[in-house]
């Protein structure tokens, strides 16, 4: 009787192996490549252009280069000396620790190493035995002077590391905070239109209930009226804004199904501009000025009276303004939920740009005005 191994003593086969060390090595190879930014490279660069012109000066006259060969072989041996430093330094950053301390230790030593490793390209081997044996005591003290350069070089790349981290958690910082704010101001305009949903449905309905004891024609014909507005308005409803052009006809539609219950008590004039039709507005927000103009205005009135409509332009912004002739400014009028939400969500869609005025109308009645951006139209394309 054989027995099957068990799968946790199953070696993995050569080629799996294999598979999981080359990606290992590649994403490696990655990391490395993603440390090289363009400005560390031209700081280099620019830093050895600087010395070989130092190196390819006559040290007798102190003049300029004896000539561009002599500057050129300056700046050549000024790569080869520091370039690998600046490789073992980029390397070490990407895999050293955040903290301080360890950090300046690796990436000290990763100085050093690459120093040394440019001074043995530079130098030769050879030349470096010699250095060792005595011959040539100053080839081992020369890299000093090097090597004082290259830790003022990592002095200034540490500086400049720490100023860029500190820029990259001040901006995931700030980005962190505006996705808060926009979270909760997102949160807070579904609960204000959570708000106005209930809040027109039931003044509606609370219409047809009672026009259905006076006079049953009518309530049918506002209900069915009331169904193809509900059809119309339930998607504009779940939107964050909608423009004031769709909303302004939304109104319309309500005040066409007040009508049918005030009849002659209610007349209304709608007068707004083409070119601000796009302007962005809350859904609902016409409709609501307008409720409420009938509700503490013109209802209190056995004449009723008349509601106005009009969005003008005004250089960057939008007048927007509904007025009726109703009873005025009473000690209740704005105190209620239609327009705080109202203010609350032009807020949250135009800022401190957006404002809401109440005024009393002449010769009677109540004026509200609103203020908001218009849409900036883009140029057609040449």
């Amino acid at each position: 009787m054989t027995t099957r191994p068990h799968a946790d003593h199953v070696p993995e086969p050569a080629n799996v192996r294999v598979a999981v060390a080359g990606v290992a090595v590649q994403r490696l190879v990655q990391r490395t490549v993603q440390a090289f930014t363009w400005r560390g490279i031209v700081a280099v660069t620019l830093f050895c252009g600087v010395y070989g012109f130092v190196l390819s000066v006559d040290p007798s006259s102190g003049g300029p280069p004896v000539s561009m060969s002599a500057y050129v072989s300056g700046y050549a041996w000024a790569v080869k000396l520091f370039g690998p430093a600046l490789v073992a330094v980029v390397v070490a950053a990407r895999f050293a620790p955040l903290r301080l301390a360890p950090r300046i230790l690796i990436l000290g030593a990763a100085a050093t190493v690459g120093i040394a490793a440019g001074y043995c390209v530079m130098t030769g081997i050879p030349e470096l035995i010699a250095g060792w044996r005595g011959d040539r005591l100053d080839l081992l003290v020369f890299p000093l002077r090097f090597l004082a350069l290259g830790w003022l070089g990592l002095i200034v790349y540490m500086l400049e590391e720490r100023e860029q981290y500190a820029r990259r958690l001040l901006h995931e910082e700030v980005q962190q905070r505006l996705n808060m704010e926009r979270q909760v101001s997102e949160a807070h305009l579904q609960v204000l239109q959570s708000q106005v949903e209930p809040h027109f449905l039931f003044n509606s309905l609370a219409h047809v209930r009672r026009l259905y004891s006076t006079s049953p024609s009518v309530a049918r014909t506002m209900l069915r009226d009331l169904v193809q507005y509900l059809d119309a308005v339930v998607s504009a409803l779940r939107s964050d804004d909608i423009e004031l052009g769709e909303d302004v006809k939304l109104a319309v539609a309500y005040l066409n199904i007040q009508k049918v219950r005030m009849g002659a008590r209610l007349t209304f004039h709608v007068n707004v501009e083409p070119e601000v039709c796009d302007a962005r507005v809350p859904p609902m927000m016409m409709t609501t000025l307008v409720e409420n103009a009938i509700k503490h205005g013109l209802t209190a009135l056995p004449e009723g009276g008349t509601i106005r409509i009009s969005a003008v332009a005004q250089d960057a912004l939008v007048a927007v303004k509904v007025s009726d002739t109703g009873v005025g400014l009473q000690k209740t009028f704005g105190a209620g939920v239609g327009l705080a939400n109202t203010r609350a969500r032009l807020a949250i869609l135009h800022g401190p740009v957006a404002r809401l005025t109440l005024l009393r109308n002449t010769p009677s009645g109540v004026a509200v005005t609103i203020h908001i951006p218009r849409r900036q139209r883009q140029s057609a394309p040449i």
